[in-house]
């Protein structure tokens, strides 16, 4: 059985500039799939606050 799941992360790297995900499956995070995809948003974000440029990501996919 796959229960629903939500993951919330922020980062803050000055006074004034804050970044926040949050991301909502309805598979879980236990899966590889959400979990990669959850860790991929959360590095972009965080990248996009210290202006960076994301890394490349391959999010594992099912068989």
């Amino acid at each position: 059985m796959q229960h629903a799941g939500q993951r919330q992360a922020a980062q803050t790297c000055s006074a004034r500039r804050t970044v926040s995900v949050f991301t909502s499956t309805i598979f879980g995070f236990a899966e590889p799939e959400p979990g990669a995809a959850h860790r991929a948003l959360v590095d972009a974000a965080v990248c996009a606050l210290f202006g960076k440029p994301a890394p490349k990501v391959s999010v594992p996919s099912s068989p």
